[in-house]
């Protein structure tokens, strides 16, 4: 039994070596290689390996154990693994024995056996060729398929950025369309429209946008706007240009007309939306040496004022207009239904600009400027409006002068606003029929610089005015020269010039703390002053050649008189019984042609001055306290007719008739005065101290003033007598008749 073991183990430790050296000569193989290499050459060598005693050839490069064969690195149930089989050894088993590896074996411990020496693949130069023109061959489709992606993806791309551009364009053409049609309705819906835009003209008919026309920037003209727009739209013919079309300016466009087209005709007829109105929105208009008036398509004749589709020119809030040596006419509507009257041009809130040696004709209201900022007013006439002739409401920063209204069909200048924010100066007015200025509603305004004639109605009217004051003011031949109503308060009149007319200044009874100081009043008709209001003071005014210098009405009271002079006409002043509270302090009177004061007012009170001339120096009918007067050359001093006392002290009479008339049954106390006439007094009165004045004849200069007209009425009397008798004969010597003969 020893022999054949040891036997055994002789070839197993040959098995062993050459297995050893076998791993160690063997070269290695690429995993490429041998991937490549036939199938059959493996497995050759492989079929030919003895199995050892163990089961498997103990091997195995599995982590798990085999079923059976010899040990891997788990050893399986035949020959010893790491964890030992029943059979021989593995990596882990000991160098024999019966228990194995160290966690166990077989009980033999055979030889390795050797593993046959692999076999090197032979290279394949068509394999490689094709495999390498197999895998260009990938990457060239796979390059195709990612740039036929990338090209998919563009397309796509590019087809939704279309879409999206063509539903912006869509949604921008939708809202322009919009915004066109807002923009048509607002301003009349006018049958066909032109709006310039920054970029582009719009094209309006009837309320739809017809077309876009691109335009370039800078100022736009009508010459440049004739190639945008239907031609029928806009027609040119030498310096005249017609437009049948409303034009619209939007911000940040100008346009500019004239003077190379010296005529622009706008379209209109009976209906709103016949009118070719101009607005210049948010831009720039700039008209220059132009005519612009309105036309009847049908009479080729401006339209006529009743015309509810007659054009006008509108500067919108933010717009500006500047019109130079510029002329509007036969322009502006009258009021239609719900819509409003618009003037020939209307500046809006917000709008600014400048009118220099522009006149506006025969428009509905020439010019109104409503809540405007510094317009620049310089040389503007307006003529024969259908109502007023200028209109200032709520105006701010204006600037006036040289402003001429003649012969408008209502007020030449009317005026508004809560506070004034500009002297309103510069103004002159003609023929106008109803005022030729109107202040109305206004705190704080100052008008100067004013001269009007002529109008129908009066000179200035001021409504509702409070502390506005009023100077350097003229008027000729006015039925009013000033009239102050509708609760006006602090008003100022300071160096007030009136001449002819029928009342110089109106205070109406609403009217109250007024002076009217340092003027003159020359030819009024019916009164130079005519007062009804409370708080009035008179200061310094002269009057001459009226027929009332001044009239205190019924319901006026608190008056001041102060330093008056009245030179002619037929009375002074004339207090009405419904006057209460008059003060006369100072009043020269010259030659006033009747009463020089005569009151009816209780409680008088006529302090100081001068009466020379006239019929009779005071007329009093009331209550009245006459003190330090003096009276000259009057037919009568004072006369008195007062049911209550009437005091006088220290009163100076040189009358020609009678020095002092009192009433029977009027009470009266004379003091501290002299009395001088034909006729001193005449009737009752008391004398305060008794012997306290003196009565006696004129003095002498006054008898030879008396006189000698008496001695030369005399010889003209004569003179005319004996004319007379001349001419009838009536100093010829009659011969008596002759005697017959043989008479007797």
């Amino acid at each position: 039994m020893t022999a054949p073991r040891t036997g055994s183990r002789r070839l197993a430790r040959i098995i062993a070596a050459s297995v050893a050296l076998s791993a160690i000569t063997l070269p290695v193989i690429p995993a490429g290689v041998a991937l490549a290499a036939p199938a059959g050459a493996l497995a050759a060598p492989a079929q030919q390996e003895p199995r050892p005693p163990g089961g498997d050839s103990g091997g195995s490069t599995q982590d798990d154990p085999p079923s059976d064969g010899g040990g891997g690195n788990d050893g399986g149930s035949g020959g010893g693994g790491n964890d030992g089989g029943s059979g021989g050894g593995g990596n882990d088993g000991g160098s024999g024995g019966s228990g194995g590896g160290n966690n166990g074996g077989g009980a033999q411990n055979p030889e390795p056996t050797r593993r046959p020496t692999p076999q090197t693949p032979r290279p394949d130069p068509e394999a490689e060729a094709r495999k390498k023109a197999e895998e260009q061959a990938a990457k060239e489709e796979a390059k195709r398929e990612k740039e036929a992606q990338k090209a998919a993806e563009k397309a796509a791309k590019e087809a939704a950025e279309a879409a999206r551009k063509r539903a912006r364009e869509a949604a921008e053409r939708a809202e322009q369309a919009a915004k066109a049609r807002e923009s048509w309705e607002s301003r009349g819906r006018p049958h066909q429209m032109i709006t310039v835009r920054a970029d582009r003209i719009e094209v309006v008919d009837e309320g739809r946008l017809e077309s876009l026309v691109p335009r370039g920037g800078g100022t736009m003209t009508l010459e440049n706007l004739d190639n945008m727009v239907p031609r029928d739209w806009l027609a040119m013919d030498g310096p005249t240009t017609t437009l049948d079309a409303t034009l619209v300016l939007t911000p940040g466009t100008s346009m500019k007309i004239g003077p190379d087209i010296q005529t622009l005709r706008l379209t209109g007829g009976p209906e709103i939306p016949d009118a070719s109105a101009i607005y210049t929105g948010g831009g720039t208009l700039n008209l220059e040496g132009v005519t612009i008036s309105s036309l009847d398509p049908a009479s080729q004749q401006p339209l006529p004022f009743e015309a509810a589709g007659r054009p006008f020119i509108e500067v919108t809030g933010g717009g500006e207009l500047n019109a130079t040596d510029t002329t509007i006419t036969d322009m502006g509507t009258p009021e239609h239904g719900e819509e409003s009257a618009e003037p020939g041009l209307g500046f809006n809130p917000g709008s600014t600009g400048s009118l220099v040696r522009t006149t506006l004709h025969r428009n509905n209201v020439g010019v109104e400027l409503s809540e405007s900022q510094n317009v620049k007013i310089d040389g503007l006439t307006v003529t024969e409006s259908e109502n007023d002739g200028v209109v200032l409401n709520g105006d701010r920063g204006t600037t006036m002068a040289g402003i001429r209204a003649e012969r408008n069909g209502a007020n030449g200048v009317y005026i508004s606003g809560e506070t004034a924010e500009h002297p309103i100066s510069g103004i002159s007015t003609v023929g106008n029929e109803l005022y030729g200025v109107v202040v109305s509603r206004m705190k704080g305004a100052q008008v100067t610089g004013i001269t009007t004639e002529g109008d129908q109605a009066g000179g200035l009217r001021l409504n509702q005015a409070v502390d506005v004051t009023v100077s350097d003011f003229t008027a000729t031949d006015q039925p009013i020269g000033i009239f102050t109503h509708v609760g006006s308060t602090g008003i100022v009149l300071d160096g007030i010039h009136m001449t002819s007319g029928r009342r110089g200044v109106v205070v109406e009874k609403s009217t109250t703390n007024l002076e009217l100081r340092n003027s003159t009043i020359e030819g009024s008709r019916v009164s130079a002053v005519n007062i009804g209001g409370k708080d009035i003071r008179v200061n310094g005014v002269q009057v001459a050649d009226a027929r009332s210098a001044v009239r205190l009405e019924r319901g006026s009271g608190h008056i001041q008189l102060n330093g008056m002079t009245i030179d002619g006409g037929r009375d002074g002043v004339v207090a009405s019984g419904g006057a209460e509270d008059i003060l006369i302090n100072e009043l020269t009177a010259n030659h006033v042609e009747d009463d020089a004061i005569r009151t009816e007012s209780p409680g008088a009170q006529i302090t100081g001055g001068t009466i020379t001339g006239g019929t009779t120096g005071i007329d009093v009918a009331a209550a009245a306290t006459i003190t330090a007067i003096t009276i000259n050359g009057s037919s009568e001093g004072i006369h008195s007719r007062s049911p209550e006392l009437v005091r006088a002290d220290n009163v100076a009479i040189d009358a020609i008739d009678l020095g002092l008339n009192v009433g029977v049954g009027s009470p009266f106390v004379l003091s501290n005065s002299s009395v001088h006439a034909l006729e001193a007094f005449r009737g009752a009165f008391e004398q305060v101290p008794p012997g306290s004045n003196d009565f006696s004849l004129p003095p002498l200069n006054l008898l030879g003033a008396i006189g000698v007209p008496l001695i030369v009425l005399a010889i003209v009397l004569e003179q005319v007598h004996t004319f007379r008798q001349r001419k009838v004969g009536g100093n010829k010597r009659r011969s008596p008749p002759a005697i017959p003969v043989g008479a007797g």
